[in-house]
């Protein structure tokens, strides 16, 4: 029996490795972001960014390391839920000493319950299984559809007849990312001036789902003793969004937690709409490198800070040469 269950899982690992959906190439590469992330050094980084896509579109660690030699990884996923922000963080909590956590609340103006596979997938399929990823799967999906989620087989096991090469060839321990969870997107869109939100003072109510997380972020950086700082990154806010973020800011300021919104600063960062966006909503290439310097030179925690080491000089000049093709 021991023999057979042995085999057994065996043979499930390795179907489960193949069969997985893998995103390991290309701008979109979130396989090699969150394998690259489990793949670090035991405390590698002092600063790590959660949330969304506007958190890995906006936040360039490599930059922020040529600035100051402080290192960070972006830990972020497509649409991430805010119960999906405070597992995340639990788990890099796990492995990293952080000073610093940076949280993008894009998240907190939606009101879903629940978001779809797509979606749900993508932040739970390589989150290796653990306590910490039951308890997401569990906030993640409604009972009677989890199961999938923290069985990436049940989802996966019909890709038969899908796979390539380069389903054989993955290796998850051997993942790793260059730019350390930040997305290189180089295209521009141009876009009109951005939304005035200077007579935006109204406050919209949170979901409970979406307080009763942003509490639990606040307490687990009380508890670990992680600076918290909760920002929203440049992404062309609505004035319903930003409502949202008002809200954000009360809860940040009675809990004594730093709350920026740089959509109010789009003239001190010194973007141009016309090649700085990627959409009408997120940063390329060129956005992000000024608005993550403009993030370093205004955050407290940065001064006085200077590079150290050339750990990282490699993953420099893969960028560079990223950037220049």
């Amino acid at each position: 029996m021991i023999a057979f269950l042995l085999i057994f899982l065996c043979l499930f690992s390795f179907a489960d490795r193949i069969l997985s959906r893998k995103e390991t190439e290309g701008w979109w590469n979130v396989t090699a972001k969150i394998d690259g992330f489990y793949n670090s050094p035991e405390n590698e980084y002092d600063v790590m960014y959660f949330g969304s896509s506007n958190a890995y579109c906006s936040f360039n660690p490599l930059v922020v390391w040529e600035k100051t030699g402080v290192k960070s990884y972006v830990f972020a996923t497509q649409q991430q839920p805010v119960w999906a922000t405070y597992h995340y963080m639990v788990d890099a909590l796990k492995t990293q000493d952080l000073d610093l956590a940076v949280v993008d609340v894009l998240m907190f103006s939606k009101n879903d319950e629940y978001y779809d596979d797509g979606v749900n997938y993508t932040f739970c399929d390589n989150m290796p299984l653990s306590k910490n990823k039951l308890e997401l799967v569990k906030a993640s999906a409604p009972s009677g559809e989890r199961f999938s989620l923290a069985c990436r087989f049940m989802k996966y096991h019909s890709r038969w007849n899908e796979l390539k090469e380069a389903d054989f060839a993955y290796n998850k321990r051997e993942m790793s990312d260059y730019s350390k969870g930040f997305y290189v997107l180089p295209t521009c869109y141009d876009m009109a001036e951005a939304q005035d939100l200077s007579g935006v003072l109204e406050e919209a109510p949170l979901t409970e789902k979406n307080l009763d997380y942003l509490n639990k972020i606040i307490e687990l950086c009380k508890k670990e003793g992680v600076e918290l700082m909760l920002v929203k990154t440049p992404s062309n806010a609505t004035p319903d969004e930003k409502k949202y973020y008002n809200t954000v800011e009360k809860v940040a300021k009675e809990n004594g937690v730093t709350f920026v919104d740089y959509n109010m600063h789009y003239d001190e960062i010194g973007f141009d709409f016309a090649t700085d966006f990627f959409d009408d909503s997120h940063l390329n290439v060129s956005g992000a490198e000024k608005f993550t310097e403009y993030f370093v030179e205004n955050t407290e925690y940065f001064d006085g800070r200077k590079l150290n080491d050339s750990d990282w000089q490699a993953e420099w000049e893969e960028y560079i040469k990223a950037t220049k093709e």
